[in-house]
C-alpha cells in the first residue's frame, strides 16, 4: 500500500508524470478497445486478431510475429532517431492523433465491410504507435519526473499501463457480446484523440531541441542511428541492461505462450480458466512487484543484483515446475514469471534512464524495440522448430525446463559482465537517484 501511496503522490504532485501516465494509460487503453473490438471481425489464419500471447498453435505464432514485428523493426531505429531529435510532446499528440482518425474512419464505414487490408493496416499502426508512444514515454520519464523516482515512476507507468490495457481489452469484449463492433471501436478512436489532448498539454518532457526542417532531419538519420549504437554500446550499464531486457523478455515470450498451449490442452479449451492461469496468475505477481519495487532498491546491495536475482527467479521457476503438468504448476510459475519479468523491467528500464543522457535515450528504448520483437522472433521460431502435440501432453515440459536452464546460463554470463563493469560492487539507491549520465 505504501509503494501505491507514493505512485499515486507522484502522479498528483508531479504536473508532467500525471500528465505523461495519462497520455500512456488512454493510449493503451484505446489499444485494449481497438484490438479487441476488431478481433471480433478479423480471423488471421484462423486467429482471432494478433494477440501474441493468446495465439493457439507455434504456426500462428510465428504468423503473427512475422507479419506484424518484423516490419515495424526495421522502422524502430528511425523512430528512435525522432524522438531524440523532435518535439517529444508533439510526437506523443501525433503517434495518438495519426491512428484515432482512420480507426475512426473504419468504424463509420462498417469494420464488416471494410474488407481485410484496412483491417489489417489499422491493427499494423495501432501496434506500431504504441511501441512509439511508449519508448517516447520511457525516454521522457526523467524530465518529467523532475527529481522524483525513477523506480516508482517506472512502476506506476508498468502496472497502470497494463491495467489500463487489460481494462480496455474487457470492457471491449462485454460490450461487443452486447451491441455492435463499430460503436466500440469509434469509442476506442475517441480514446486515442483523447490521449493526443492530453499530450499538448505536457510542458517538461526532454531537453529543448534545435529547430530544424523534417528533410534536414531526414539526412541526418543514418548517422543518428549509428551514433546512438556507439552511445549506448560504450556504456556498460545501458548496454548490459538492454541484452539483460532481451534475455528476460526471450523467457516471458517463450514460457507464457508455451503455459497457454499446456492449458489448452490440460483443460479442453475452458477459457476461463486458461485465462486464471495464464493472465491472473501472471498479474498477481506483476503487483506483487510494483509493491515491492522501489523497497526492495533501497535495500538491495544494487540495482544490477535486483535484475539477476528478478531474473533466477524467473528461470529457476521455468526450470523446476515446466515438467509438473497441472493447473497448480502452470499458476505458480505464471507467477514466478509475473513477479521476476516486472521487477526486471522496473530495474532495467531505471538503469538505462540513469545511464544516459535525455539526447540519446530515443535510441535507447528503440532498441528496446527491437529486443522485444526479436525475442518474440526467437520465442516462435523455437515453439515452431521443437513443439510437439499429442495425447500424452507433447514435450512442453522438456521444452520450459530446456529453455529455463539455457536462461540461467545465460543470466550467468550477463551476471559477470554486470561484475565487470563494476555495477554490482558498490552500493547505490536507484529508488533516490533521477539524474542520469551525460
Amino acid at each position: 500500500m505504501q509503494m501505491l501511496k507514493r505512485g499515486l503522490a507522484l502522479i498528483s504532485k508531479k504536473r508532467d508524470f500525471g500528465l505523461l501516465m495519462g497520455v500512456q494509460f488512454l493510449a493503451q487503453a484505446g489499444d485494449g478497445i481497438v484490438q479487441a473490438a476488431l478481433a471480433k471481425v478479423v480471423a488471421f489464419g484462423g486467429q482471432e486478431g494478433f494477440d501474441l500471447e493468446n495465439a493457439r498453435d507455434p504456426e500462428e505464432l510465428l504468423r503473427i510475429v512475422l507479419y506484424v514485428l518484423v516490419p515495424y523493426t526495421i522502422l524502430s531505429p528511425f523512430f528512435g532517431v525522432v524522438i531524440d531529435r523532435w518535439d517529444r510532446r508533439k510526437l506523443l499528440f501525433w503517434s495518438n492523433a495519426v491512428r484515432a482518425a482512420p480507426v475512426a474512419l473504419i468504424a463509420l464505414l462498417g469494420s464488416s465491410d471494410v474488407g481485410d487490408l484496412p483491417l489489417f493496416a489499422a491493427f499494423l499502426l495501432t501496434l506500431s504507435m504504441t511501441r512509439v508512444v511508449l519508448a517516447t514515454k520511457a525516454a521522457a520519464l526523467p524530465a518529467a519526473l523532475d527529481g522524483g523516482s525513477l523506480v516508482e515512476g517506472n512502476a506506476v507507468s508498468q502496472l497502470g499501463g497494463a491495467m489500463f490495457q487489460l481494462g480496455g481489452a474487457g470492457a471491449a469484449i462485454v460490450a461487443t457480446s452486447v451491441i455492435d463492433t463499430d460503436p466500440v471501436v469509434l469509442v476506442g478512436a475517441l480514446v486515442y484523440a483523447g490521449a493526443a489532448a492530453v499530450a499538448l498539454m505536457l510542458r517538461k518532457v526532454g531537453e529543448v531541441r534545435p529547430a530544424a526542417t523534417f528533410t534536414s532531419e531526414l539526412r541526418r538519420v543514418a548517422s543518428n542511428i549509428w551514433a546512438g549504437l556507439r552511445e549506448v554500446g560504450s556504456i556498460p550499464q545501458a548496454a548490459a541492461s538492454i541484452s539483460t531486457y532481451f534475455w528476460l523478455r526471450l523467457l516471458w515470450s517463450f514460457a507464457i505462450v508455451c503455459i497457454g498451449f499446456s492449458a489448452r490442452e490440460l483443460l479442453a479449451d475452458d477459457d476461463l480458466q486458461i485465462l486464471l492461469i495464464t493472465g491472473g496468475a501472471g498479474a498477481a505477481g506483476a503487483v506483487l512487484g510494483f509493491v515491492s519495487a522501489a523497497r526492495l532498491t533501497e535495500r538491495v546491495h544494487t540495482t544490477a543484483l535486483l535484475v539477476i536475482s528478478a531474473a533466477i527467479l524467473a528461470g529457476t521457476a521455468t526450470t523446476v515446475l515446466g515438467p509438473f503438468e497441472s493447473k497448480a504448476s502452470l499458476a505458480l510459475l505464471t507467477f514466478c514469471l509475473g513477479l521476476g519479468f516486472f521487477l526486471g523491467k522496473i530495474s532495467l528500464d531505471t538503469m538505462v534512464q540513469e545511464a544516459l543522457g535525455d539526447d540519446f535515450r530515443g535510441r535507447a528504448f528503440s532498441l528496446y524495440d527491437i529486443a522485444y520483437n526479436m525475442a518474440w522472433l526467437a520465442a516462435a521460431g523455437s515453439l515452431k522448430l521443437f513443439w510437439e502435440e499429442g495425447a500424452s501432453g507433447g514435450n512442453q515440459g522438456i521444452l520450459l525446463t530446456i529453455m529455463g536452464a539455457i536462461f540461467l546460463v545465460g543470466i550467468g554470463g550477463l551476471a559477470m559482465w554486470f561484475r565487470s563493469a563494476g555495477l554490482m560492487s558498490h552500493p547505490r539507491s536507484a529508488a533516490s537517484s533521477s539524474t542520469p549520465a551525460s
